[in-house]
């Protein structure tokens, strides 16, 4: 068992409180007024505080109260212990209460379309009480609310360049699969009549394309570096793969959406995938969650569940 530290005995939840209202405020005087506590009462906490650790948290001045480094990595620790309260108390209430718990699940944009269904219906057989509250964003946010404790895991598309984002230290990444990408063309588009499309074709043809920061855009971009080309600079950008189709069909423009949801656009009509003898565009798909973190039941059977229907496409 690890020992305790000196001054763990003396922290209590109001310093955490404290700091991230300060941190947030940027001034002691602002922090009181938004805690309803004086500004000498939260002062002379702060000092105790300071003390009990040994280290100074916050530079103050006439400019008002600076993290320290020590201060910003006890302020990022605060949040997601404040997080985890709330979560521990949304728990309690609900148990109270006879309400079923909630697992917070983030995806990125139209993730896996036809996986993450199949992976609440597994996961609906094992918890049927469990409410799963699923919050889509770019996979970068979605990363700093998992780290500060927002999020119990995130499903997403996964670049290496995610390892420098703030707070990844403390996360588990785990690969599930890779999804096979598709280049679709509305039905009227000239490169459908072409036995053979080319990098240099398409690096000539207007695109709609993710914005630069999402891993679908990245790896599209990596794939035409690779072929000694630049990446095409797109005519729209888009991260969502339903107004690419849509732009696909209207727009006459080329555009990069999963083999899954290009498989479905195709057999209503809408586009066409590109015939190439190109090496397949995949992305991989995974499940992040934080290491230190008390894994609940709840979010043990997701991920199992996820892993079954992860290993059902062939993984």
């Amino acid at each position: 068992m690890r020992k305790s530290a000196p001054f763990a005995g003396h922290l209590r939840l109001q310093h955490l409180f404290l700091s991230t209202a300060v941190a947030q405020t940027g001034t002691v005087r602002e922090a009181a007024g938004h805690l309803g506590r004086t500004q000498p009462a939260l002062t002379k906490m702060l000092q105790e505080l300071e003390a009990s650790l040994g280290v100074t948290l916050f530079e103050r001045g006439r400019l008002g109260a600076r993290p320290t480094a020590c201060g910003q990595a006890f302020v990022a620790r605060a949040q997601v212990i404040l997080n985890e309260w709330a979560i521990l108390q949304d728990e309690l209430q609900a148990i109270a209460n006879g309400d079923a718990e909630v697992l917070r699940v983030g995806v990125t944009p139209q993730t896996a379309l036809g996986f993450l269904p199949q992976a609440l219906q597994r996961f609906r057989r094992e918890r049927p009480g469990v409410l799963v509250r699923v919050r889509e964003a770019s996979i970068h946010d979605l990363i700093l609310a998992l780290a500060a404790g927002e999020l119990d895991c995130v499903i997403g598309r996964f670049s290496g360049e995610l390892h420098d984002v703030e707070g990844f230290a403390g996360l588990a990444h785990e690969r599930l699969y890779d999804e096979v990408l598709s280049i679709i063309a509305g039905p009227r588009h000239p490169l459908l009549a072409r036995r053979r499309v080319t990098w240099k074709d398409l690096s000539l043809a207007d695109w709609v394309l993710p914005p630069a920061e999402l891993t679908t855009r990245q790896i599209i971009n990596s794939a035409f570096i690779r072929a000694g080309l630049n990446p095409p600079r797109p005519l729209y950008e888009s991260s969502s793969f339903a107004t690419s189709i849509s732009f696909a069909n209207q727009l006459g423009v080329l555009a990069v959406v999963p083999l899954d949801a290009a498989t479905v656009a195709q057999q209503h009509g809408l586009v066409q995938v590109l015939r190439t003898n190109l090496a397949a565009i995949s992305a991989p798909i995974s499940i992040v969650q934080r290491d230190t973190a008390l894994q609940r039941k709840a979010l043990s059977a997701f991920l199992d569940s996820v892993r079954s229907a992860a290993r059902s496409r062939g993984a």
